[in-house]
């Protein structure tokens, strides 16, 4: 067993741009985070508006619900989180304006198999 490390956070960034989704990973190799995992999921908006057919009207109440969904998930350390969290700001905008994503840290107790981050 290995001694703890320095606090490190599991990053969630969810965004509907594709490119968005490749100029964080960009970014991230320019900060020093080498690994991330992308996840491509499906919005309630658009699960409601094209598989339950009485919310097929209601797609307009739901920005961004046409596209799949890019999750990006990484645990990075502190110093990096903040870096990080500009970075994303940066390509995505405003995530306090409907459409344009959701991000969000979570504390990570325990952590095993992390490969070292470029310095």
């Amino acid at each position: 067993m290995s001694e703890p490390g320095p606090a490190v956070e599991l990053l969630f960034c969810v965004v509907k741009d594709y490119h968005q989704r490749d100029m964080i990973l960009e970014g991230f190799l320019e900060l020093g985070i080498t690994g991330a995992t992308i996840i491509e999921g499906r919005g309630m908006g658009q699960v409601l508006s094209k598989d339950v057919p009485i919310f097929a009207g209601l797609s307009s109440l739901f920005p961004g619900g046409n596209d799949n969904s890019q999750m990006i998930l990484s645990v990075v350390d502190e110093e990096k989180m903040i870096q990080a969290r500009r970075l994303i700001e940066d390509v995505c905008g405003d995530f306090n304006l409907p459409g344009t994503g959701i991000l969000f840290t979570l504390p990570v107790n325990s952590i095993w198999g992390l490969a070292k981050e470029i310095s």
